[in-house]
């Protein structure tokens, strides 16, 4: 922690993509990072027809597991305190851990009521909400990810069923055409991908406006899922396709997107600086989540 903070306050920390995988093999989630050789050429790969791999320079590689422990799944700032949940303790009393963002202390928080196992976390109205499994008999539906839109609490499982919870009426529901897009914010300005589009909030026009110049890569996103995050400026993108030729693995790939405004901000262009397979899985595997942590 020491050696963490010592980077943050000089500047000499970068940026790291963190991916967690559940695979089948494995009785806990797996992390990995992206790894990128110093001085290397990045190439753009999309739409080529040769058979993807990820046998190239660009790699998600695993993270030891003496050094797994100690990424938390999920941390929420409220006010100027920060809260680290963690993923696999099941114990009501050490589920949660707050810092103070002054001193970098840690202390443990109070106790939650109920126990969460494969917990996820959003902040809604000063309030950490804590999702996860109860109990061992329903294991099976993990959590992939929950955030606040329209004044509720959107709740994604592995089923690809999307849930709805309202705090103020205390009420869950099941929307028919409900459906829960990757977002981040660069420079202030809100990003949203889905599967075949990717799209940036006109907060001047109130409206959600396509990035331009990303015509082939969307073409190369009919896929698993997406999930995308701000990579130092920059736009990246992560997603999942059947890898061929018998489909029984898959591919993740992974793009970086350098953005730039036009038209008197009218419009956003995105340029693809690379994009490649970074790992090859089996296909029964399930991508729980990505996060960019500075190290």
């Amino acid at each position: 922690m020491e050696l963490y903070v010592a980077r943050l306050e000089l500047e000499t920390h970068e940026n790291v993509l963190h991916v967690c995988l559940q695979l089948l093999d494995k009785t806990r989630p797996s992390w990995f990072s992206l790894w990128l050789k110093p001085d290397q050429t990045l190439t753009n790969n999309i739409g080529k027809k040769k058979k993807q791999n990820s046998s190239g320079n660009t790699l998600l590689v695993p993270i030891p597991s003496s050094y797994s422990p100690r990424v938390p799944m999920f941390t929420c700032a409220v006010g100027s305190e920060l809260y680290a949940i963690s993923k696999y303790n099941i114990s009501p009393s050490s589920v949660m851990w707050v810092r103070c963002t002054s001193t970098y202390s840690w202390r443990q928080a109070p106790s939650m009521t109920v126990a969460r196992a494969n917990a996820v976390a959003c902040v809604f109205d000063d309030k950490i909400y804590v999702m996860g499994d109860p109990g061992a008999e329903i294991r099976v539906t993990l959590i992939k990810k929950v955030e606040v839109k329209t004044g509720k609490i959107c709740v994604k499982s592995i089923e690809e069923m999307d849930y709805v919870y309202d705090p103020k009426e205390g009420k869950w529901d099941v929307p028919e055409a409900f459906v829960i897009e990757s977002e981040c914010e660069i420079d202030n300005v809100r990003y949203q991908c889905g599967r075949q589009s990717c799209l940036w909030y006109d907060i001047k026009h109130n409206e959600w406006k396509a990035v331009k110049g990303l015509a082939t890569l969307n073409g190369n996103r009919l896929c698993y899922f997406v999930e995308i995050a701000n990579y130092g400026g920059k736009l990246l993108i992560l997603w999942g396709k059947f890898a061929p030729p018998r489909r029984q693995n898959k591919n993740i790939w992974c793009a970086v997107i350098a953005l730039e405004r036009r038209n008197n901000d009218e419009e956003v262009w995105g340029k693809v600086e690379w994009a490649s397979v970074v790992l090859t899985v089996p296909k029964s595997y399930v991508f729980l989540r990505c996060e960019v942590k500075p190290v």
